[in-house]
């Protein structure tokens, strides 16, 4: 994978750091977290942009932005991760960085399946709220969850006053 990195701050790099991908890696890392979630199977999300959460040159973490509604200040995130190791709150609020800061958006939101309760409470963990339930999200009877962050939850939560 291509880890070239994008003007992003930083994580402390004897532990982990986040690097944002060109597009050849960016490519690579859909491909990755895709594989890592079982509804999406490697599905291509389509114009995306990956960030990487990394320990040398070890993947803690791999996170897609895609489907971005510039009109609606508006994207959507898909993650997967090999470690806890990545959740530290230097990192998330790099990663939240890029959607709130560098593209400007209003809201982030990511829908989970109903019964995958480890995604529900890490995503809670990072500061998204419940806000719907889609029906028949993932196919007949597998329902998924739609949480979101919006820009002022994340200036409390990350931004430095």
């Amino acid at each position: 994978m291509d880890f070239n990195e994008c003007d992003l701050r930083q994580g402390r790099r004897d532990v982990s750091e986040v690097v944002c991908l060109a597009p050849n890696g960016t490519e690579a890392l859909a491909e990755w977290v895709g594989s890592r979630i079982p509804h999406v199977g490697g599905a291509n999300f389509g114009p995306c942009q990956g960030l990487a959460v990394v320990n040398g040159d070890k993947m803690l973490a791999g996170i897609v932005y895609h489907d971005y509604q510039k009109d609606y200040d508006s994207i959507q995130l898909s993650m997967a991760a090999e470690s806890p190791m990545w959740a530290r709150r230097e990192n998330i609020a790099t990663l939240l960085d890029y959607p709130f800061n560098q593209l400007g958006c209003y809201r982030l939101f990511t829908i989970i399946p109903i019964d995958n309760k480890m995604a529900l409470k890490v995503n809670s963990h990072i500061g998204f709220q419940r806000e719907a339930v889609c029906h028949s999200a993932f196919g007949r009877d597998k329902h998924g969850v739609i949480m979101r962050m919006l820009r002022p939850d994340y200036s409390k939560l990350y931004e430095r006053k």
